[in-house]
């Protein structure tokens, strides 16, 4: 199974990386699916405030715009950022998970592991979602406003899991195509049936999208 990053253009800049830009229908702007084949998350970097160097990595994920928050302060390599990342939205679903008791504490615990020994095939490129970019953009807005509000330069990790936990219990909307739905939820749902089989491949998520050949692996990359 691929796990999918997809970053915005000023990501792939503080990051120095150099991503190939997704190719398809809208060359950079194509739409990313999480589903039977590729696990999708597409990243977005913010400043704290106007030029500050206290930044926020905003991830999100496709199929449930769940979101989690990474605050960072210096460009990581692509391996840190994947590390960083994985362990900040599992952590975080799994909390969420025992808060609104969806599954008793040693399911919890169990679908965490069960999470972290998944085997990915990560991919990077530039891309940007615009029917992500929506969210992101009001996560972003969270961001900003709480830290000026409480007169922050940095984000502390307790703020940014609070943040991250207040939006994903919120009721979502894709207008393009009518759908309400809580990313709590959602990521839930997909995380257990691509836990629950041993070929890794959520059976109700299918779809014959391929990505294309210029997405960058992550084992051939070489910071």
């Amino acid at each position: 199974m691929q796990l999918l990053y997809s970053t915005s253009k000023a990501l792939d800049k503080w990051l120095k990386a150099e991503l190939p830009t997704l190719e398809g229908t809208q060359k950079g702007r194509n739409t990313i699916v999480s589903d039977a084949n590729t696990f999708s998350w597409q990243l977005h970097l913010i400043d704290n405030s106007y030029r500050s160097s206290h930044k926020t990595v905003i991830a999100t994920e496709a199929h449930s715009r769940f979101t989690c928050f990474l605050p960072v302060y210096a460009p990581l390599s692509l391996a840190e950022l994947n590390q960083q990342l994985s362990m900040q939205w599992q952590q975080l679903l799994v909390e969420m998970i025992r808060a609104n008791q969806l599954l008793p504490n040693s399911d919890a615990v169990l679908l965490l592991s069960q999470l972290d020994e998944l085997q990915f095939d990560i991919r990077w490129a530039k891309n940007t979602d615009l029917s992500i970019n929506g969210h992101i953009t009001d996560a972003a807005l969270w961001v900003t406003q709480t830290l000026e509000e409480q007169r922050l330069d940095a984000m502390p990790l307790a703020l940014a899991d609070d943040l991250a936990i207040y939006l994903n219990g919120q009721v979502k909307r894709i207008k393009q195509r009518k759908e309400k739905f809580i990313p709590l939820d959602r990521l839930f749902e997909y995380c257990q049936s691509i836990t629950q089989h041993d070929d890794g491949i959520a059976p109700e998520i299918k779809s014959n999208d391929a990505l294309p050949a210029n997405v960058l692996k992550f084992s051939d990359y070489k910071k």
